[in-house]
């Protein structure tokens, strides 16, 4: 037996695709936003966010993920504050945003030397990053701004300070859709702390500004903003939800498939009408629903006897060349379909006369072909003498 669902997991570390599976018209996908990068002091970053929505799929189709990991903290130079985290989403071939989760912005770098001023937080998905800490002569840098549905987040102001100017080394502003977050600018050794990167998504985090410094102590960096995240073309009328906050390690995106199962039995019945004027066979050819899931369509065919044509054709069947076929839709879990046609007895041989209905097409998938086919067997006397048990 089959699986309900087909399950895919893309675990943190690069970019890669998929392929829809055969049948599956939806997905429910489950993206993590990366978490962002502590300061060298162990400041956390910020979290990434939960996304959960039904996405409309097409069958063979395929999709893209990128899974972004946690930011990292650059080792050696203590002022240096986290890198945001990386990107998480799923784009259609050509690069259109799907699905997003923001990433957490990074933790801004201490200010060290005496005093010495701790590093401070990055911000969550679609948060700014916390202002960095100092004193009067040497301002904590400005958090970065988050994304937005339309923009990257600005890049926060540097600290004040007696060198550099005040307002100096501020943080990069992010960048949409779907792009890493803003970098902090600070590009030598000094002792201020170094803005945290913002945080990847569908619009970016912006960087926060390095602290600024005097002589031989600066004040600590402010924190990268956090990425924004994104829901689109999903099934009408799906729930979906967006939670900031959530994931502060690496990220993640789980795709479940249905594997919309629906099993078609195939039952057939003859019956006879005899009289003088215009004897005939009613054959009926049923499509039983024994589920899990309905049937969206189905189609059972019968061949004709040699020689017989068919009349009275129910909606939704057809004959030519002989042949027999109904079209079937919308059977729920537990229920049947009947179609019915006619065989004119002036058109049969004596004997025994066999009908057989098979399924050649259904969808959802039908998982037990062992009951894919039946017949129904007639014996004729004459045109005023047939039994059919």
């Amino acid at each position: 037996m089959t699986a309900a669902t087909t399950t895919v997991t893309c675990s943190a570390g690069g970019t890669g695709s998929l392929t829809v599976p055969a049948a599956a018209t939806s997905a429910q996908v489950t993206l993590k936003g990366a978490g962002g990068g502590p300061s060298t002091d162990g400041i956390p970053g910020g979290k990434g966010a939960q996304v959960v929505a039904t996405l409309a799929v097409t069958p063979g189709s395929t999709l893209n993920a990128a899974v972004g990991s946690q930011g990292t903290t650059v080792p050696g130079y203590p002022g240096y504050g986290g890198f945001g985290g990386g990107l998480v989403a799923v784009t259609t071939p050509g690069g259109t945003p799907l699905l997003t989760a923001g990433s957490g912005g990074g933790a801004g770098g201490r200010g060290y030397g005496t005093p010495s001023f701790p590093g401070t937080p990055g911000g969550d998905s679609a948060s700014a990053g916390s202002p960095g800490n100092g004193d009067a002569t040497r301002g904590g840098g400005q958090g970065g701004g988050p994304g937005t549905a339309t923009a990257g987040g600005p890049g926060g102001a540097g600290g004040t300070g007696a060198s550099p100017s005040p307002g100096s080394h501020a943080g990069r502003a992010g960048s949409f859709p779907n792009a890493p977050g803003g970098t902090f600018s600070t590009a030598f050794f000094i002792p201020s702390g170094g803005g945290g990167n913002g945080g990847a998504g569908y619009g970016s985090g912006g960087a926060g500004g390095a602290g600024g410094f005097a002589g031989d102590a600066g004040g600590g960096g402010g924190g990268g903003g956090g990425g924004s995240s994104l829901v689109s073309n999903t099934v009408p009328g799906s729930p979906s939800s967006v939670t900031d906050g959530v994931n502060a390690g690496d990220g993640s995106i789980v795709f479940v498939f249905p594997n919309p199962q629906a099993d078609i039995a195939v039952d057939v019945t003859a019956t006879p009408h005899l009289g003088i004027l215009v004897p005939y066979l009613t054959y009926t050819l049923t499509a039983r629903n024994t589920g899990p899931d309905a049937v969206t369509s189905a189609t059972i065919t019968a061949p004709l006897p040699s020689g017989t044509s068919a009349t009275n054709l129910s909606p939704g069947c057809t004959t030519s060349a002989g042949t027999v076929s109904c079209a079937y839709t919308g059977i729920a879990n537990g229920a049947s379909a009947g179609k019915s046609f006619r065989v004119p007895l002036s058109l049969l041989s004596l004997g025994q006369v066999t009908v057989t209905g098979t399924r050649t097409a259904s969808a959802p998938t039908d998982l037990n072909p062992a009951n894919d086919r039946d017949s129904a067997t007639c014996s004729v006397l004459s045109i005023v003498l047939v039994t059919c048990p």
